[in-house]
């Protein structure tokens, strides 16, 4: 994480350096165009932990092994998604999702960008266009060491899996990997107004 927050620092100086970016009188007005799109907890990779964390298994030496330890996080994720008007059919969507990490899984933190576009076909039609996608944000689960007594070897399995009849290194097919693309929406709107 440090070393994305050192290198989007440096673009920003360097915009600033080069003129580019706004002055304050400009950034005072951006700001006076944006506005809370969305804020909430939680995603589609946050409710796949939250699958996950249903059921368990019991080990050779009766101790039962709960998922829910497993798969549920510290703190859950946010997001948050503003809407920064730039023209008055144009606007840029921006926010940013924290992620989250429980003990055999990780969602990374990511940037959301899109943008709305919107044009009056007539006086009573709209369409409007918007689409966003967040980059970053992807789920990663985490393997465990399991000890076989059957072969009296400890192997790198599954979590879930390793109370399976799969052979140890099978299970591994099994970690789940999202992408935080998977995010990502598009929508198409008109509207007619009577």
């Amino acid at each position: 994480m440090a070393p994305m927050r050192r290198a989007s620092g440096a673009f920003c100086v360097a915009l600033l350096v080069a003129g580019i970016g706004p002055s304050g009188a400009q950034a005072q007005t951006l700001l006076q165009q944006t506005l809370l799109l969305d804020a909430r907890t939680g995603s589609s990779r946050a409710a796949l932990a939250q699958d996950m964390a249903q059921g368990g298994y019991e080990l050779s030496d009766g101790t039962e092994v709960d998922f829910v330890d497993w798969y549920s996080p510290r703190l859950p994720e946010m997001t948050v998604k503003l809407l920064t008007a730039m023209t008055p059919s144009f606007g840029m969507i921006w926010g940013v999702s924290t992620g989250e990490r429980g003990e055999k899984y990780r969602i990374d933190p990511g940037i959301w960008l899109g943008f709305v576009y919107r044009h009056d076909l007539t006086t009573h039609s709209t369409v409007s266009l918007t689409a966003s996608t967040l980059i970053g944000g992807d789920f990663r689960e985490k393997t465990c060491q399991a000890y076989y007594q059957i072969t009296s070897s400890e192997e790198t399995v599954n979590c879930r899996l390793a109370a399976s009849v799969l052979p140890p290194e099978d299970t591994l097919n099994f970690l789940e990997r999202r992408t935080g693309l998977r995010e990502s929406r598009a929508m198409l709107r008109y509207e007619l107004r009577f």
